[in-house]
């Protein structure tokens, strides 16, 4: 493992770069990778009712769907795997999340993390092989960004994928890499263009090939399914309203 964290434990389920400490100031629209298309509230506006944003993201294969509890409320339930959904504003109190499966009600993990007022957050539920799943619990850094300027994280929801590289199509370099199954990598700040993800020594797959990033938006590319069959859970934060 090189530039990840791994899910599991409340400190490496908690993501996060250093600039991401900010509320967002306007309204955020985002679209995933199933063509849906969701509208949150600015992190300012929420601040004033004392709350914070979350949504969540179901990376685990198993079973029919999930749900989400906090302090043993519901808050997201019945979504299938590969589903991200709409931000949610909650009481900044917050501070234990529960994974369950939504048809037993059976509780699959629990991450603890104090919220801060007026910021964003993603839920993750992330496969382990051999193991339960893991609930990771990440902040998102949607403030504003340089002109020109894309964000992207990468996260490997795999189950036997052992290492997976970001790179910009053109370049050997690579932006983010030896992210391992259940981990997630940091923000990092890129210039517009298209990227590709390869597991460590092959050549990208064609469903994580050729992924287009835009100037002025923020990116989450999770990978999930197996070595056989790779698939992407593709979340972009559009920013630009932020921008005066």
């Amino acid at each position: 493992m090189r530039h990840a964290i791994a899910a599991g434990t409340v400190a490496a389920a908690i993501l996060c770069v250093a600039s991401c400490g900010r509320q967002v100031p306007a309204p955020t629209e985002t679209t995933t990778s199933l063509g849906r298309t969701s509208v949150a509230p600015a992190g300012t506006v929420v601040a004033d009712d004392a709350d914070a944003l979350v949504r969540f993201v179901n990376a685990d294969p198993e079973g029919k769907g999930r749900a989400i509890l906090a302090h043993g409320e519901p808050l997201f339930s019945g979504i299938e795997y590969k589903q991200t959904t709409p931000y949610l504003a909650i009481p900044r109190s917050v501070e234990e999340f529960e994974l369950q499966d939504a048809d037993t009600s059976q509780r699959i993990a629990v991450s603890r993390r104090a919220l801060l007022i007026g910021r964003h957050y993603t839920l993750v539920a992330l496969p382990r092989e051999r193991f339960d799943s893991r609930l990771a619990v990440m902040q998102d850094n949607l403030y504003l960004l340089e002109p020109g300027r894309a964000r992207v994280r990468l996260v490997n929801a795999t189950l036997d994928v052992d290492e997976l590289d970001l790179y910009a199509v053109g370049s050997q370099k690579t932006v983010l890499h030896g992210v391992d199954p259940a981990t997630a990598t940091s923000f990092v700040d890129v210039d517009a263009g298209t990227f590709e993800v390869h597991p460590r020594g092959q050549l990208a797959p064609p469903q994580l090939a050729n992924l287009p990033v835009e100037a002025d938006r923020v990116y989450t590319f999770v990978v999930v399914g197996d070595a056989a069959d790779l698939e992407l859970v593709r979340i972009e934060d559009d920013i630009l309203a932020m921008k005066t």
